[in-house]
């Protein structure tokens, strides 16, 4: 994937990086990020659009779709395969943390009076 990262960098030289987020794993398994965006209106929209975009999903869904491409390409569906399905699962996960430490009454504020 080296490789693909290479071509990306290239690609951005045909124009002016206005703003950038870099977000990489090393080998200790923890996920870093790098910010950075000129000093203009544009630039700080950028940056704005792209942290929205990640929130919403729509940018995730738009690499993932990517992803699966590149993978097509270099016979590395496998790989994508098992990368999809660990995403997946993960989200399962938050949802289902999310429902079980979601803060509910046990009783019902109403039928409290009555006890």
């Amino acid at each position: 994937m080296k490789e693909q990262f290479l071509n990306e960098e290239n690609h951005q030289l045909d124009g002016e990086i206005i703003s950038q987020l870099l977000i990489y794993t090393e080998e200790d398994g923890n996920i870093y990020f790098s910010c950075d965006w000129m000093d203009s209106e544009d630039a700080k929209t950028s940056i704005a659009t792209i942290l929205y975009r990640l929130g919403e999903g729509e940018l995730v869904d738009e690499i993932i779709s990517n992803l699966s491409s590149q993978c097509v390409l270099k016979d590395r569906e496998e790989d994508f395969e098992k990368i999809l399905t660990l995403y997946h699962s993960l989200n399962m996960l938050k949802k289902s943390v999310n429902e079980l430490s979601r803060d509910e009454p046990v009783i019902n504020p109403l039928d409290a009076t009555t006890f």
